[in-house]
């Protein structure tokens, strides 16, 4: 059954992007926290509210209220915008595919104030976009002052800078700490290899490192594994881990993976919100995202909906 006003609130960072690729072409394009609110936004119910929390450089005001300002869900009570110019990533594509960033400018970080207002919310979402949204002090805060269910994309988190801008590769400190201020835990294989100092393709290495991260705080971890869709890991009425796999469900020719990991876990919040059901929650989140895929950048993400049948809608909001 639907459950109305549905409240739920996202943490992160909105990108100015710039994407160069090896044929000589420059986009100009906008991301980050966009993806994730304007897909929410796609999926949920008009009653539902979400509200994004997040610093935005003065220079990417008017572009912010362009995108967020027609869908009457998304509130601008937790977006403050601030002097200065927005955080700015810089893409680099080489011939094999491989990708360097280099980010420019600031933002502050997100303050415990900022999120108390909406401690109450159903769901708090921390999306890394940088990395550097808030300190893990805030974090531990948030976990001991909401009363909803706290989900984590921990992405950035896994990403370092040099004196330059530029991104590398590198284990979070204290990533346990972090880790432990969710209910449910979301990465992609790489990210979990990472933190996992092992690759993740075989079940053993899977299973240890699932364990592990059951035993730091969240109650789910999932993991997505691109073309070969996700798995959910949890402990089951008998406290033996449980793993359930999930098959990619894509709409149609694969376009563009950007904002899959977003989409993928905002299907999930909101059809976990409404069934709590994990395993209805994690179909549809395979379906957004596969979704997803088949779309181009952050325009494609208002065509979402589009694609959802009403019986598709339907899958995430199960009874009880």
């Amino acid at each position: 059954m639907m459950k109305s006003n549905t409240r739920i609130a996202l943490l992160g960072t909105i990108n100015r992007d710039t994407i160069h690729t090896p044929d000589g072409v420059t986009t100009e394009s906008y991301g980050g926290l966009l993806y994730s609110i304007l897909a929410l936004a796609e999926i949920a119910s008009p009653e539902a509210s979400i509200y994004p929390i997040c610093n935005v450089g003065a220079d990417m005001e008017g572009v912010v209220r362009e995108k967020l300002e027609p869908y009457p869900q998304v509130k601008f009570d937790g977006i403050t915008f601030v002097p200065g110019k927005n955080p700015h990533c810089f893409i680099e594509y080489d011939e094999d595919g491989q990708k360097q960033e280099t980010l420019r400018n600031d933002v502050p970080q997100i303050s415990f104030e900022q999120i108390q207002p909406f401690l109450e919310c159903d769901a708090i979402c921390f999306n890394f976009i940088t990395g550097m949204e808030l300190a893990l002090e805030t974090a531990e805060q948030v976990r001991k002052a909401a009363k909803g269910l706290l989900l984590m994309d921990v992405h950035s988190l896994t990403l370092g800078m040099d004196e330059n801008g530029r991104r590398f590769w590198r284990v979070p400190p204290q990533w346990e700490r972090w880790v432990g201020c969710v209910d449910v835990v979301q990465m992609n294989e790489q990210e979990g290899a990472l933190l996992a100092d092992e690759s993740l393709d075989g079940e053993d290495a899977t299973y240890r490192f699932a364990e592990k991260m059951l035993t730091l705080g969240p109650s789910t971890l999932m993991l997505t594994r691109n073309e070969r869709g996700s798995q959910t890991f949890y402990r089951n009425s008998e406290e033996a881990l449980q793993v359930e796999s999930y098959a990619p469900v894509p709409a149609g020719e694969p376009q563009d993976e950007t904002g899959c990991g977003d989409t993928f876990l905002m299907g999930f919040t909101w059809a976990f919100l409404q069934s709590n059901n994990q395993d209805v929650a994690c179909q549809f989140a395979n379906r957004v995202a596969g979704i997803n895929v088949c779309l181009r950048g952050i325009e494609g993400i208002s065509q979402i909906g589009q694609f959802l049948k009403p019986e598709e809608r339907e899958l995430g909001l199960a009874d009880d």
